[in-house]
């Protein structure tokens, strides 16, 4: 199982912990140390999962496997609107349109979403794990044309495991609908957060 850059940890967990959602879906849950993580420090009282494998550590309330391509079909009908939806590490795997379809789809589902990716376009292939391979960049402006964005935030990566490159840039941004009722910044990622 693929693991992801750790710099976006103290973004996500600062955020969940200053928000506590109620509510948290990870999309891409992996490893699933964004669940614990929400268990520990913001302790909603449901953390569900989306992945198209199991998660390895099982500490999520429902476990929802599929393609997230098709987030509509494989999130049940009686799946609550979440707090907040972690996407972490994921969106670089599928191509623009699909990217933008997906992120359409799933700040339906939550009045928040968190979306940490790489800045720009990365190349990564791993051998065997198609869903490994980034797709596409992305930029923390895009996202405003499409979307109320609440915040955003660029920050340095360090040596890559695989690519070698020293300090290789990320950025995290908080979004939710345009068509959002109640905007409400309580989910805002906060300023006081070290980079």
């Amino acid at each position: 199982m693929a693991t992801s850059e750790h710099w976006q940890i103290p973004w996500v967990v600062e955020l969940m912990a200053r928000a506590r959602p109620t509510s948290v879906l990870d999309v891409g849950a992996g490893w699933g140390k964004f669940g614990v993580l929400a268990r520990e420090y913001a302790e909603p009282q449901r953390v569900d999962a989306l992945d198209v494998s199991p998660p390895r550590y099982p500490v999520y309330d429902h476990v929802f496997l599929g393609d997230l391509r098709e987030l509509d079909r494989v999130l049940p009908p009686g799946t609550p609107r979440y707090d907040l939806a972690l996407f972490v590490e994921v969106i670089e795997h599928l191509d623009k349109a699909e990217g933008w379809r997906v992120l359409e789809s799933l700040s339906r589902r939550a009045h928040k979403v968190l979306v940490a990716t790489p800045l720009g376009f990365r190349a990564q292939e791993a051998e065997g794990l198609p869903f490994e391979t980034h797709r596409s960049g992305w930029y923390p402006w895009e996202f405003g044309g499409r979307f109320r964005v609440h915040e955003w935030r660029v920050y340095p990566g360090h040596l890559t495991k695989r690519l070698k490159l020293p300090r290789l840039w990320q950025f995290a941004v908080l979004l939710s609908s345009r068509h959002e009722r109640c905007p409400s910044d309580s989910l805002a990622i906060p300023r006081s957060v070290p980079a």
